[in-house]
């Protein structure tokens, strides 16, 4: 009976060109990998463990009103395998949120090193200021601190 064997039946060549099409895409991966060194990147990084990249700031000491101006310092810690470039903006809000024109610092942190940034932002006369931000520019650092008993002037 013709059809009815196993032999009859493919011989095994449909397995034949499914390894030569698997053969073939891995190959084409391969010369891609050789060819775009993107791809040698996005390989190499997916198989290892990539170290946590971020950046800390917080504030030193509690802002104050001082001479007509608040002062403030803030520290920076880079975490991350290489050094970093930021530039950190200070202003001043008043009570209806409208930021006054600030004040901005460049600094280059190190992996793991401490940096510190005094600011001292004078009060224009006749605002009143009810808050300090602090931002890393185009970053995602933000603190704000509300300042206790404003006045005109910026005085408590």
């Amino acid at each position: 009976m013709a059809g009815s064997s196993g032999e009859d039946r493919g011989n095994g060549r449909g397995w034949l060109k499914f390894a030569g099409a698997v053969s073939a895409a891995v190959a084409l991966g391969v010369v891609t990998l050789l060819v775009w060194p993107d791809a040698r990147t996005l390989v190499r990084q997916s198989f290892t463990e990539q170290p946590e990249t971020f950046t800390e700031l917080y504030f030193v000491g509690t802002p104050t009103f001082r001479d007509g101006a608040v002062t403030a310092e803030v520290a920076l810690v880079r975490h991350g395998p290489y050094h970093a470039d930021y530039t950190v903006v200070a202003a001043l809000e008043t009570a209806s949120a409208d930021r006054l024109p600030g004040v901005s610092r460049r600094v280059t942190l190190e992996p793991g090193k401490f940096t510190t940034l005094a600011f001292r932002l004078p009060v224009p006369p006749g605002q009143v200021v009810d808050a300090i931000a602090v931002n890393v520019a185009g970053g995602m650092e933000n603190l704000r601190f509300r300042l206790p008993g404003n006045a005109p002037g910026g005085r408590p």
